[in-house]
């Protein structure tokens, strides 16, 4: 383990919040929501008309 000066441990949480979680918040952000909002919009009620007439 190298000896790292207290500016890498200051930058280095800086650097990784700034670059990780917003890839981590997008991909989460991406897989909940599809690319057209609107199928989702209908579908929830072609699945529940589904339900109802079956």
């Amino acid at each position: 383990m190298p000896h790292l000066s207290p500016m890498t441990w200051l930058i280095a949480p800086i650097l990784f919040c700034s670059f990780m979680l917003p890839m981590i918040i997008a991909t989460l952000w991406w897989t909940q929501t599809p690319i057209f909002p609107e199928p989702l919009s209908s579908s929830p009620k072609i699945t529940l008309n589904n339900w109802n007439w079956s």
